[in-house]
């Protein structure tokens, strides 16, 4: 909560921009968008899950505290959504515009490398700091592909609150397995592995089946 206090101040304190020229246009037109987002990336996390569970690589085990489940299963909706809004709005909708001035690749990867690093966990350890940087710097260029495809955020908000949702969620329901493997299938927080990465790449591509890309609003 605290962390969407801060976004939401810096929207609405730094940025001073109105929600349109952000990302947030016509909500009539932005709805299928979202719910195409929401839709694209609850299919890649549960895909990357049914694999995992289908070859044995994690068995589900659900927490013993049913309550805890059932609370965080319903409850995070909200919590997944508010988070994604504000984070777009920061990172796609003002870091991402800005740096457009200056040249697309710039903006690509500089929105995405400070996604990455704003996202990663204090004290970092080699070599799982790494991999989840690489792994969030993947989901920062795919959300960036879908903002500049679409001109708008409704499509990467759906992306993000499905995938942060899941990353919340997964490691109530999914044991994942021991440090030997987790350069290859990650951990619960869904973007340091190997296969993570690689269906990253695909949601990418599948975002971008939508059409070609396009400049974001200036």
């Amino acid at each position: 909560m605290a962390s969407a206090v801060m976004l939401w101040v810096f929207v609405r304190g730094i940025a001073r921009k109105p929600w349109r020229a952000l990302g947030l246009g016509s909500w009539s037109q932005g709805r299928r968008e979202l719910w195409r987002g929401v839709l694209l990336g609850g299919m890649a996390g549960l895909g990357v899950g049914a694999v995992y569970l289908l070859t044995g690589i994690c068995r589900i085990d659900v927490n013993p505290d049913t309550v805890k489940v059932v609370r965080t299963l319903t409850t995070f909706v909200p919590g997944a959504l508010l988070v994604a809004v504000l984070e777009e709005l920061v990172f796609r909708g003002y870091v991402l515009q800005q740096l457009l001035a200056c040249s697309r690749v710039l903006a690509v990867v500089g929105s995405s490398a400070a996604y990455a690093l704003v996202h990663l966990k204090p004290d970092p350890v080699w070599p799982g700091t790494a991999l989840e940087l690489v792994g969030l710097f993947i989901l920062g260029c795919v959300l960036v592909f879908a903002a500049l495809r679409t001109r708008q955020l409704y499509l990467p908000i759906g992306l993000h609150a499905s995938l942060a949702y899941l990353a919340r969620t997964n490691k109530l329901l999914i044991e994942f397995p021991d440090a030997p493997l987790a350069w290859l299938v990650g951990t619960s927080r869904l973007v340091n592995g190997v296969i993570p990465w690689l269906a990253l790449v695909g949601l990418g591509w599948a975002v971008s089946r939508g059409g070609e890309g396009v400049s974001a609003r200036r």
